[in-house]
């Protein structure tokens, strides 16, 4: 006997397929929050130390407040931090000086340099970003691990 035509097992078997693909594929389009924060917070940081970079060694030219609040009230671009932020030490605001280092706290002085590099982590559900702050240069990167 010719066969023109598919039989309904076949038919509810791709029906299956095509929805366990689609389930798969919304799962891995959803957006990482985490990151997208991490990467933000990265560009203020960047900012503020290029803002600092050029002025008196110990002008707070450019400073950055490291609190979801903060982060989410800047005037340009607007971004909201949706991800839960933790610093290790636990400092909120940095400063930086006219060389590009770090201080902790509002002000430049030689005692409010860091002494160790800054992790700032970023967690929205089940992932995680992060970002290593080093305390002798003010260079700011996101790890490729993340």
């Amino acid at each position: 006997m010719k066969r023109n035509a598919f039989s309904l097992i076949e038919l509810i078997f791709v029906i299956v397929l095509i929805g366990i693909m689609s389930g798969i594929g919304f799962y891995m389009s959803q957006p990482d929050y985490a990151r997208q924060d991490a990467q933000y917070t990265l560009l203020k940081l960047k900012e503020a130390r290029y803002r600092a970079l050029g002025y008196d060694a110990l002008d707070n030219a450019g400073c950055v407040t490291l609190t979801q609040a903060a982060l989410s009230s800047n005037e340009t671009p607007r971004h909201e931090i949706k991800s839960t932020i933790t610093l290790t030490p636990n400092i909120t605001t940095v400063c930086f000086d006219g060389m590009g280092r770090p201080h902790s706290g509002n002000s430049v002085t030689l005692n409010t340099l860091l002494p160790n590099e800054l992790t700032i982590n970023f967690k929205n559900g089940d992932k995680n970003a992060t970002i290593r702050l080093f305390s002798g240069t003010g260079y700011a990167i996101i790890p490729c691990n993340n």
